[in-house]
């Protein structure tokens, strides 16, 4: 199971850090492992680096591209596919700040969305140690 992190970069830091992520993954993970009393010092930072998503509106606009197909589900706040034909299951979390994904493959169709909407998207998965742009992704036929 992988479990993405989605965020959304200012243009000026994704221009600074596109060729070198590995420096963006680290601030993140960072972020991610901070300790309660640094939390505030943390969501300081986090402002400069990532811009809020528009929650209200990718939240509405992958309901209606996706409504019409047998492989999603909306369920409250959580986007799923449940693509048995391409064995992958995959739900969504739009938070303001990110977006989470849980995942079994290492690809899901929500990627493509997303990179269709937003330019500097930066994903971030902790656990395997993965990084990477999502406009640097192909899916292979």
């Amino acid at each position: 199971m992988r479990v993405f992190y989605i965020f959304n970069l200012n243009k000026e830091v994704y221009n600074i850090y596109k060729e070198t992520p590995s420096v963006l993954f680290n601030f993140f993970k960072n972020l991610y492992y901070m300790k309660k009393e640094e939390l505030d010092y943390g969501k300081s930072i986090f402002k400069q680096v990532a811009l809020n998503f528009n929650k209200e509106k990718l939240d509405l606009k992958i309901y209606i591209m996706l409504h019409n197909k047998l492989k999603y589900l909306k369920r409250k706040e959580e986007h799923i596919i449940n693509d048995l034909y391409h064995n992958e299951i995959s739900i969504m979390k739009i938070k303001r700040t990110y977006i989470v994904i849980n995942c079994n493959k290492n690809f899901t169709d929500f990627f493509n969305i997303l990179n269709y909407e937003y330019n500097n998207c930066f994903v971030c998965d902790f656990i395997n140690d993965d990084y990477f742009y999502l406009s640097n992704i192909k899916k292979l036929v």
